[in-house]
């Protein structure tokens, strides 16, 4: 079938529905076909603008999204690589400080000068040395000690200083009982922790 005849038996088969279509149009009054005129225009409108949405603005709100969502992760790799640098300068200051770290440092001398300092080192009754499992190239000093018969505020005094320590040292048990016979006295058993180079 050519074109011309397609167009030919398309117009036939139309012509009932044109003819229908173009007498209902003439029973119309003005006002009805100002309103036809303002439906149509109104759904061609909404025609268009479904397509602009389907075509340009749907992959325009899903591309910002995905942006934003790209946003939201460099963020995010931003601060964990902050957190990773500070860690690594924390790790760094601290190995050069182990570094630093006197060999012929000894724990129980140390122990006896910040007793000497909080005036307890008569208190002191007992001090037992102990070496724990070296970790890589640092060894690991305890010392076990037993103070009998010391008021709070030395004990808190002698305690503070240890935690402020310039030297790698860390209080890892700490036990306190009230003296039956002197309930202002204490007696305090303490495992204190130094990590050396080996």
């Amino acid at each position: 079938m050519t074109r011309f005849r397609l167009k030919e038996a398309l117009a036939r088969s139309g012509a009932p529905y044109l003819h229908r279509f173009r007498i209902a149009w003439e029973r119309l009054t003005e006002r009805e076909r100002r309103l036809v005129h303002l439906l149509v225009t109104l759904l061609a409108g909404l025609a268009l603008w479904t397509g602009v949405d389907s075509l340009f603005w749907d992959p325009y709100m899903a591309k910002r999204d995905e942006i934003e969502a790209l946003k939201a992760e460099m963020l995010k790799v931003e601060g964990l690589s902050q957190e990773i640098q500070s860690t690594r300068a924390l790790i760094n200051a601290q190995t050069q400080r182990l570094g630093r770290e006197e060999r012929g440092f000894s724990l129980i001398a140390y122990l006896e000068e910040e007793a000497d300092h909080a005036h307890i080192r008569e208190q002191v009754t007992r001090m037992t040395p102990r070496n724990l499992p070296s970790e890589g190239a640092y060894r690991i000093g305890m010392v076990s000690m037993r103070i009998d018969s010391v008021d709070l505020p030395r004990a808190v005094f002698f305690l503070a200083r240890l935690e402020r320590s310039p030297h790698f040292i860390r209080i890892t048990r700490l036990s306190m009982k009230r003296r039956f016979n002197d309930h202002s006295k204490l007696d305090l058993q303490i495992d204190v922790e130094a990590v050396q180079p080996a």
